[in-house]
């Protein structure tokens, strides 16, 4: 009775053991994962695309003030993008393993990964004024082929 008591004892401890072990590794994997979100350029993409809101807001809303507008990309706005950027870890997860963010941290704190990360709202920005035009441009092709 005594050993089997031993045994229990031993094999709980073994598997509270395993799930610190599992559960650490995966504190870590989601530390790394929120390591490259700050490394990879996307705040900057996401300060200019509030940027552009704020600007198409001004338009019907010129009454709110400067401060107020501060105000709501502190209250709102970034409490929502790091929200996202939580949500967005599971599909992190999902398609690279933890060396692979590793690799794409270290990456992203070499020169080129810093000035890709510092260039990349620029880029996006470009982009997306070059894909609507390309867009609305192959729309009207698509169109008239199918005609």
């Amino acid at each position: 009775m005594k050993n089997r008591n031993n045994l229990k004892l031993l094999f709980v401890s073994a598997l509270l053991l395993i799930g610190s072990t599992v559960f650490a590794q995966t504190d870590t994997f989601e530390a790394d994962i929120m390591k490259m979100q700050q490394l990879n350029g996307s705040q900057g993409t996401t300060d200019a695309m509030f940027g552009r809101m704020v600007a198409q807001f001004k338009a019907s809303k010129p009454e709110v003030t400067d401060a107020k507008w501060a105000a709501l990309k502190k209250d709102v706005f970034d409490v929502e993008v790091a929200e996202l950027n939580k949500q967005l870890i599971p599909v992190y997860k999902k398609l690279f393993t933890q060396e692979e963010v590793k690799a794409i941290v270290a990456f992203y704190e070499s020169p080129a990964g810093k000035k890709l990360a510092e260039k990349t709202p620029q880029v996006t920005m470009e982009s997306m004024q070059l894909s609507q035009t390309w867009a609305m441009s192959l729309m009207g092709k698509i169109q008239a082929y199918l005609n």
